[in-house]
């Protein structure tokens, strides 16, 4: 179970998503193996996002911008909007995105306890741990 404040409901905030499927036009379109075309996806959240690429269900896009300008049918008025935006304003709008980490890249579960390098034989041995409470609830976690 995700964490949550003790006696209170769980509440996640700037998942920015709207949890429907769309059509994001035809840079988007896959064929399933029973030969239709799949043109619908499930928004995914951009919670995280600045850590996820390779972007689009696909992963066919390498950056943000690439997958945003790739978008057209229901998404084609946003993709136009953010084409149209000054480069400094796009720069704005790219950075926002980047900023969207569930964890800084330095604090990854491989590193949330990164242990003594001194230690003989680092990082087999004394590489320390990671503490699962930061994420799950734990009966013995005080909030």
């Amino acid at each position: 179970m995700l964490k949550r404040p003790a006696n209170q409901p769980f509440l996640a905030r700037n998942i920015f998503t709207d949890f429907k499927r769309h059509d994001l036009g035809a840079n988007f379109y896959e064929r399933n193996y029973d030969g239709t075309t799949q043109k619908k996806f499930l928004t995914t959240a951009l919670w995280g996002v600045g850590t996820t690429a390779p972007y689009g269900h696909d992963g066919r896009s390498i950056n943000l911008r690439e997958v945003i300008l790739r978008h057209g049918g229901e998404a084609q008025e946003a993709r136009a909007a953010f084409a149209a935006l000054s480069p400094g304003d796009q720069f704005k709008v790219l950075e926002f995105l980047n900023s969207l980490v569930i964890f800084p890249p330095d604090d990854t579960a491989s590193n949330l306890d990164p242990g003594n390098r001194q230690a003989a034989g680092f990082p087999q041995f004394g590489h320390g741990s990671v503490k699962l409470t930061a994420l799950f609830n734990n009966p013995s976690d005080i909030e």
